[in-house]
């Protein structure tokens, strides 16, 4: 079985790199999703540059908007702008796919030459026993990661964490910022005081006449 492997072409090897790069692609994203996660759980106190990209461009949508309409929409697209290394994130998670199918593809191309060149099966069979050996381990792995589940999580929260603390936040610092922005009323002059104005522009003998006729009304 030693020799069976040992004449193997370079076709092989370019599986197995193949093989790793897709499950290095894969563990990267479930670093990233990762490490989102352990960010959202605090954003008043985020760190991770992604999160605060998000939580910047909320704050400026809903002054500029005079609040979002739709959040879990925003969320979603935010996070399909999200890189990885500078690569889109759903860009970067089909990598590893398409680097599976080339690793079983140079596999499968060594099955072939092999064969075409009046070998045996045997000499065949270890290449069919790596490519369910790789199938089986890959998709073991992505379940264990759980990439898709982790996304899902990542946006529940961040729609969670806008509607119900960032922006009745927002709602009330322009509630506060209207209050202030209100003129306060003016004194009261002194020859107004004198005619007998009061603050309900009434002179005191209307005052008397109105004070009166509500109580015959009470009355």
């Amino acid at each position: 079985m030693h020799d069976i492997f040992l004449t193997q072409s370079y076709i092989f090897i370019y599986a197995a790199v193949f093989f790793m790069l897709s499950l290095l692609t894969l563990l990267v994203q479930w670093v990233h999703c990762r490490r989102l996660l352990k960010g959202a759980e605090n954003m008043s106190t985020v760190s991770h540059k992604s999160l605060k990209i998000i939580h910047t461009k909320f704050v400026q949508c809903y002054y500029m908007n005079e609040g979002v309409a739709n959040i879990p929409v925003f969320v979603e697209n935010c996070l399909e702008k999200d890189k990885i290394c500078g690569i889109s994130r759903r860009t970067f998670g089909k990598w590893s796919v398409q680097l599976l199918f080339l690793s079983i593809l140079c596999a499968g191309a060594e099955i072939f030459r092999i064969l075409a060149s009046a070998g045996e099966f045997l000499e065949a069979l270890p290449c069919y026993g790596i490519c369910a050996l790789e199938l089986y381990l890959f998709f073991s792995l992505r379940n264990l990661c759980d990439v898709e589940g982790k996304q899902a999580l990542l946006e529940l929260r961040l729609v969670e964490y806008f509607e119900n603390h960032l922006e009745p936040r927002l709602r009330l610092n322009e509630a506060m910022n209207r209050v202030e922005d209100v003129p306060e009323p003016k004194p009261v002059r002194a020859k107004e005081k004198a005619k007998g104005y009061g603050p309900e522009g009434f002179s005191g003998e209307k005052g008397d006449e109105l004070e009166a006729l509500l109580r015959e009304m009470m009355f």
